[in-house]
């Protein structure tokens, strides 16, 4: 699979970023209503249009939202945000959690890798989500990265902020995503 060669295959065609976005929080909006989590919002109006393979961007950005809601306290807010720039999209993803220590933060993107791998942790998983999130974002000429906390529509958040960043023209040829 593309998880171990480092090549995904990807159905490039045009799309708008911001309507991945949104796609996104109305998949994992179940886990907001669920935990009591509100969100604090800064996606402007309009399309953020592209080219590249809607479906895994959507994916990904799924995979970091969920990350977002699970490692969050019940009624704590969750921020997301989206902008664009001359050459690329960027959705960041915000919360109110525990955050990653510093030393472990480059390897949260490394397939099986866990931030707390004892036999008692409380969240499941397998530990590729992020590995994944990452080959996508390279294969869209982009990258993702965590860093402690961010200011989103105002609000400030102290947990872990991923931002996820995608050209606006993916690559049309078959490159290595590791």
């Amino acid at each position: 699979t593309g998880l171990e060669t480092g090549r995904m295959k990807f159905a490039l065609r045009n799309y708008d970023f911001l309507d991945c976005v949104q796609r996104a929080l109305a998949t994992q909006n179940y886990a907001f209503v669920d935990k009591q989590q509100p969100l604090a919002l800064e996606i402007p109006e309009g399309k953020m249009q592209g080219f590249g393979d809607p479906d895994r961007i959507q994916r990904a950005i799924v995979q970091i939202l969920d990350n977002a809601s699970k490692f969050s306290p019940e009624r704590s807010t969750l921020g997301v945000g989206a902008w664009e720039s001359p050459t690329s999209f960027e959705v960041v993803i915000a919360d109110n959690g525990p955050g990653i220590a510093f030393e472990k933060a480059d390897r949260i993107f490394d397939p099986f890798f866990q931030v707390d791998g004892s036999p008692t942790r409380a969240q499941g998983g397998t530990g590729v989500g992020l590995a994944i999130v990452r080959r996508i974002a390279r294969g869209h000429g982009g990258d993702v990265r965590v860093e402690r906390g961010a200011t989103i529509a105002g609000a400030q958040f102290s947990g872990a902020a991923f931002a996820l960043s995608v050209a606006k023209r993916a690559p049309t040829v078959v490159i290595d995503s590791r």
